[in-house]
C-alpha cells in the first residue's frame, strides 16, 4: 500500500508464503505487482523433479543466472515467418515462444505456440540464451533434412504411478491438487511422516482455508513413521488397512523439508541433515533390495531415484561427497526466480506455466520418441531433432548424452552448442523438451 501511494514507475515483486493471499495482494497492488508464492513454487517444483529426477538439474540451470536464461527481443527480419520457420534461425539460442500485443493493448506470451503461428510486426521472440547479447539470427541457410518421425511408443500413454512423500508440509493440500492434475487415473500417493493419521484430514483443510480434496486420479494412502528411521522405512504400511508396501514398489520418492521438525525449532542445517539422512537410508535400502532380487533371480523393476529438498546451499558439497545427485535446491531456485521476475516481469507468467500441471512444462523424453536410432537418418543434428519435436508440438531445448550424468551435462541440457553439427545418437540419449 505504501508503494502504491508513491510515484514508483517500476513493477514490484512480492514474495508470499500462502497462495490464498495472492488475490488480496493483486487486488491492492493492481498492475504494478507481480506475486510469487514461494511455497507454491517449491511444491510444484518438487513434484516435477520427483517424477523425472533429471528435471532438478534442468530447472536449476533454467531458473538461475548461470548458463541459459530467458530473453525477449524483437527481430524485424523475422516478421511474417511462422514459429516452425524460426526453429533453426538462432545458432546460440533456442526459440520457445512469442510475445504478441492484442487489440486491447495488452500483451500475451505464447509458449510452444502452434507451428503455423506467424510473427507479426512488433512481436518479440522468447528464447533461451546465455545472455541478451550472445545470440543473433543466422542467414537461414540450414538445409531442412527430410527425417522421418519415429512412431509413437506405448509409454506415450500415461500409466498409473505409485509415489511416496516423506515428511509433511503445511501446503500439502496444494501439492496433492497439483499432483492430481498430473497423473493418470489409478495412481497412488503414500504420505509417510510422523503426523498421526487421524490429524491429517484436519491439517489438509488448514483451519477451513482449504477445500476438501476431491481426487479422481489419485488415491491417498496414510502411513505413519519416521523417515530417518530405517526400521520404519522398511515397514511402511497404511494406517487404516495395514496394507504394506516396499520402497522398491514406488515409481518416485520425494523427501520434503519436514515442517513438523521446523516448527519444533529445526534450522536449515538440521532440516537438511534429516533430509540427507533419509535420502541415504532410502538409497541403501533400494540398493540392497535390488541386489537381493538379482541374486535370487526375481524380476526387478527400475529403481526409483529418490529426490530430496535441500534448503541450505552449503549442503550441496556434502551431497557430492556421498555421490547423491537426487536433490533440489528449493530456496536457491525460488530466489533465482524472484530475481528474474524483478528483471523482467513477463517471466512471472512464463515460470508459473512451466511449473504448473496445466499448460506447457519441461519434460525429459527418450531420443527414440523422435528418431529410430538404427535407421539411415542417424547421425543427424540437434536442429533436426528440434524440427522433429515440432511435429509433435514440442520445443526441444537440450539433451543429455547417455554416457553423461545429469549433474555433468550442463553444457548440453539447455541451449547446446553446435546445433547444426551431425552426431550419432545413442538409444539411451534423452531430450529435454517444453510441451503440454
Amino acid at each position: 500500500l505504501s508503494l502504491k501511494g508513491s510515484d514508483l514507475k517500476s513493477h514490484v515483486v512480492v514474495e508470499m508464503q500462502d497462495v490464498d493471499n495472492r488475490e488480496l495482494v493483486n487486488m491492492i497492488g493492481g498492475n504494478m505487482v507481480e506475486v510469487i508464492v514461494a511455497h507454491d513454487v517449491i511444491g510444484r517444483l518438487m513434484i516435477q523433479c520427483a517424477r523425472a529426477p533429471g528435471l532438478a538439474h534442468v530447472l536449476e540451470n533454467m531458473m538461475g543466472f548461470e548458463g541459459a536464461e530467458f530473453y525477449l527481443k524483437n527481430w524485424p527480419e523475422l516478421t511474417d515467418q511462422t514459429f516452425m520457420d524460426i526453429t533453426c534461425r538462432f545458432d546460440d539460442a533456442i526459440p520457445i515462444g512469442i510475445k504478441t500485443t492484442k487489440e486491447d493493448g495488452t500483451t500475451e506470451i505464447f509458449l510452444n505456440p502452434n507451428n503455423d503461428m506467424r510473427i507479426r510486426e512488433g512481436d518479440e521472440i522468447m528464447v533461451l540464451a546465455e545472455d541478451d547479447d550472445s545470440y543473433d539470427i543466422n542467414d537461414g541457410s540450414y538445409p531442412v533434412k527430410k527425417t522421418k518421425p519415429s512412431k509413437l511408443h506405448k509409454d506415450d500413454v500415461p500409466q498409473p504411478e505409485k509415489m511416496l512423500f516423506c515428511g509433511w508440509r503445511r501446503d500439502m493440500s496444494d501439492m496433492i491438487k497439483d499432483l492430481e492434475d498430473s497423473v493418470a487415473p489409478g495412481s497412488e500417493l503414500w504420505l509417510f511422516n510422523t503426523v498421526p493419521a487421524k490429524e491429517r484430514t484436519t491439517l489438509l483443510l488448514d483451519k477451513g482455508n482449504k477445500e476438501e480434496l476431491a481426487l479422481k486420479n489419485l488415491t491417498l494412502k496414510q502411513a505413519v513413521g519416521n523417515p530417518i528411521v530405517r526400521k520404519d522405512l522398511q515397514n511402511i504400511k497404511e494406517a487404516a488397512t495395514d496394507e504394506k508396501i516396499g520402497l522398491d514398489e514406488f515409481d518416485s520418492v520425494l523427501i520434503l523439508a519436514d515442517s513438523v521438525a521446523i516448527d519444533h525449532g529445526a534450522d536449515m542445517e538440521s532440516s537438511d541433515s534429516r533430509s540427507l539422512a533419509s535420502l541415504l537410508i532410502i538409497k541403501d535400502i533400494l540398493k540392497k533390495e535390488a541386489l537381493r532380487k538379482r541374486l535370487s533371480g526375481e524380476a526387478t523393476a527400475k529403481e526409483a531415484d529418490p529426490i530430496s529438498e535441500i534448503l541450505d546451499t552449503r549442503t550441496r558439497s556434502l551431497l557430492r561427497v556421498v555421490e547423491c545427485a537426487g536433490y533440489v535446491m528449493s530456496n536457491q531456485i525460488v530466489s533465482a526466480a524472484i530475481a528474474q521476475v524483478a528483471e523482467c516481469r513477463d517471466l512471472n507468467a512464463v515460470l508459473g506455466e512451466l511449473l504448473s500441471a496445466r499448460g506447457n512444462e519441461p519434460h525429459i523424453v527418450p531420443i527414440t520418441h523422435y528418431l529410430d536410432v538404427g535407421c539411415e537418418d542417424n547421425p543427424c543434428s540437434f536442429w533436426d531433432i528440434c524440427r522433429l519435436a515440432r511435429l509433435r508440438h514440442e520445443v526441444a531445448i537440450g539433451y543429455k548424452p547417455a554416457e553423461v550424468e545429469w549433474a555433468e551435462a550442463g553444457e548440453t541440457i539447455l541451449n547446446p552448442p553446435d546445433k547444426g553439427e551431425p552426431r550419432r545418437w545413442d538409444v539411451k540419449d534423452e531430450v529435454v523438451v517444453i510441451a503440454e
